[in-house]
């Protein structure tokens, strides 16, 4: 075992670092993990280095009343994670110089955001005696190089700062999701739930229709979560039906994790974004669909192909094809277009998510044979002896 303590009787420390570039999708992610590893581990104090705070107390009660003026200038503690600001060179510089860098024994960079200049100064100008590591955990993907480059080392500007890549994803070759307690096991679907919505901008007209057929209906709720795509999507349905939409539509205040966690697990249905919510609703065991972040070069069909490759298994062939057809249409960039003899492929999909929930369910449970990511990444940090 590990001592759990450095030489000066202070806990070792984890350092995480964090761009947020999509709103609350890269804080998201990395407010679980910091999360998730204090609950699994108390040897190792853990550090948040966020630049956009903002965005972060959207999903985080803790932060709000330290949304000051002054607020940056400092480093506040939630949950006994202590959080600093990216941007603030004097603070962070002279508390993450002290002691040969110990905060700076272990780093975690996510979704390759870099390091701020004063870590920068601290690690490659200073000169520190201690050896620091660098684990680069990169975004979540379904595509075959995230088992290829699972625990890759790479170079760095110095033999003292040693970087390797530990790579979330969908198989037992890689670090596998989050899995927090709260999704330790799929919820029961409910089959009378509402619909999540929380996309990017697009033109929704034919998937705010078939979702009104879906839910009108049935006296099922729209939810409407807030983000980019919110103006958009309320556009298009209220021109579906004007009148009564707004009975079936619920717009969503902003929510911490925990409330959206509890959320989503009660909804028949999940029309998702991005990496965070995405990877929940794969945990969720409900049909979901999937609106990537859209890419130059259409690149997001790529990661969205190689996602629905890894759920093929868990499907008939003919099921498979109409969640493939929805997946594919929310991801093109041209709007389907309704002729005589074609169906709205969202139509499809809603029409048979009564016989999809075994499949999305039993592609929930091969994700937690996996393990969780945190877990993983804590025994993979141990076996190594680098902190």
């Amino acid at each position: 075992m590990l001592p759990a303590r450095n030489d000066n009787g202070a806990p070792m420390q984890i350092t995480v670092l964090c761009k947020v570039v999509d709103n609350f999708g890269d804080i998201g992610v990395a407010w679980r993990l910091c999360r998730r590893l204090t609950k699994i581990q108390s040897k190792y104090k853990i550090c948040l280095v966020v630049d956009d705070w903002e965005s972060f107390s959207k999903i985080e009660d803790g932060l709000p009343r330290c949304l000051s003026s002054e607020a940056t200038k400092q480093s506040i503690s939630i949950d006994g994670i202590d959080i600093y600001p990216w941007n603030n060179n004097e603070l962070c510089h002279e508390v993450f110089s002290q002691n040969d860098g110990e905060k700076l024994s272990l780093i975690l960079e996510l979704f390759q955001c870099g390091r701020p200049d004063w870590m920068e100064r601290i690690l490659f100008e200073e000169k520190l005696q201690r050896t620091v590591h660098i684990i680069m955990i990169d975004y979540l993907t379904a595509e075959k190089y995230a088992e290829d480059f699972h625990c890759l080392q790479s170079l760095t500007r110095s033999a003292k700062v040693q970087k390797v890549n530990f790579m979330p994803g969908f198989t037992e070759k890689t670090g596998g999701l989050v899995i927090d307690d709260a999704w330790s096991e799929a919820p029961a679907w409910n089959s009378e739930g509402p619909a999540l919505v929380f996309t990017y901008e697009n033109d929704w007209r034919a998937l705010s229709e078939a979702l009104f057929e879906y839910c009108a209906g049935s006296g099922r709720k729209v939810l409407i979560a807030q983000g980019r795509g919110k103006e958009s999507f309320m556009q298009a349905l209220n021109n579906v039906d004007s009148t009564n939409s707004t009975t079936i539509v619920e717009e969503l205040p902003y929510l911490n994790q925990t409330e959206w966690d509890e959320m989503m697990k009660g909804c028949s249905l999940l029309i998702i974004r991005g990496e965070e919510s995405m990877s929940r609703a794969c945990l969720s065991g409900i049909p979901f669909i999937w609106h990537a972040y859209p890419q130059s070069d259409e690149y997001q069909l790529v990661k969205v192909k190689a996602l629905l490759e890894r759920m093929k298994q868990h499907f008939g062939k003919d099921d498979f094809e109409i969640i493939e057809k929805a997946w594919i249409e929310i991801n093109s960039p041209d709007e389907w277009i309704t002729t005589p003899s074609a169906r709205n492929p969202y139509a499809d999909f809603f029409e048979a998510i009564p016989r999809l929930v075994p499949g999305f369910h039993d592609f929930a449970l091969s994700l937690r044979k996996n393990g969780d990511l945190a877990t993983n990444l804590m025994t993979y940090i141990e076996k190594l002896d680098i902190i």
